[in-house]
């Protein structure tokens, strides 16, 4: 199998295509990177080599900050962590699972039978227990983290602890997680731990302004991504 390339997204961003998960690098202003996510166990491999890719050293990377509490966006996580040194920046509600060693959460089907169908093959179960990985920074709604005005928008519902991140660049660059997908369309995701709330945190996302979305399972919407989501999602 061929080596997995990163891609150019949006102004010093690139989606890393994992296995069923997209991860970002985004390049800073003073130089260094940060990391959005880190895909399944395997990633962290994958990762090391698109960070080659970009000729970029372990060192460089400056944090890595985690979505949501799901092996698919943690898994990598650990070998990350110790090959880089980078620390990590979660919502509280899903930190204190990981450092307790939790993988992922419980979580019910998405609405529709395809997400149904899905979430009975994922085992409607979280994933087994393993080491505790540290967790640096707990990250609270509305949070600029130190990696160029880049803000934590708190969106529950696929998980407690899931966030969003906005970027001011571009004309704002969303980096959804597993809040929304674009799998052929813009669309909610295949599970959820509640519903309702993930339709409501939708809501919200509708409401910032940003021109580009980027998302853990699907295409980047690279225009006009903000009137996009508030034609799929915005209230009434």
């Amino acid at each position: 199998m061929g080596a997995r390339l990163p891609k150019q997204v949006a102004s010093g961003v690139y989606q890393l295509g994992l296995v069923g998960v997209n991860v970002f690098f985004v390049e800073l202003t003073d130089g260094g990177l940060v990391l959005i996510d880190t895909g399944t166990e395997p990633g962290g491999e994958h990762i090391g080599a698109g960070l080659r890719a970009l000729g970029r050293a372990p060192k460089e990377l400056r944090g890595i900050v985690v979505t949501h509490l799901h092996g698919d966006h943690t898994g990598g996580l650990a070998a990350v962590k110790r090959h880089t040194g980078a620390e990590v920046w979660m919502h509280a509600a899903d930190a204190a699972a990981l450092r307790e060693g939790v993988r992922a959460r419980p979580f019910q089907p998405g609405p529709g039978f395809v997400r149904t169908v899905v979430a009975h093959a994922l085992g409607l179960r979280p994933a087994r227990n393993a080491d505790p990985i540290a967790v640096e920074h707990e990250v609270e709604d509305g949070e600029t983290l130190p990696f160029d005005g880049l803000v934590a928008v708190h969106t529950p519902g696929h998980t407690a602890g899931h966030l969003a991140l906005l970027l001011p660049r571009d004309g704002g660059v969303l980096f959804t997680g597993d809040a929304a997908t674009h799998l052929g369309r813009l669309g909610v995701g295949p599970v959820y731990e509640d519903i309702a709330e993930g339709r409501r945190s939708l809501e919200r996302l509708a409401a910032l302004d940003f021109d580009t979305a980027l998302f853990s399972h699907g295409r980047p919407i690279r225009t006009g991504a903000g009137e996009r989501f508030r034609a799929r999602f915005a209230r009434g």
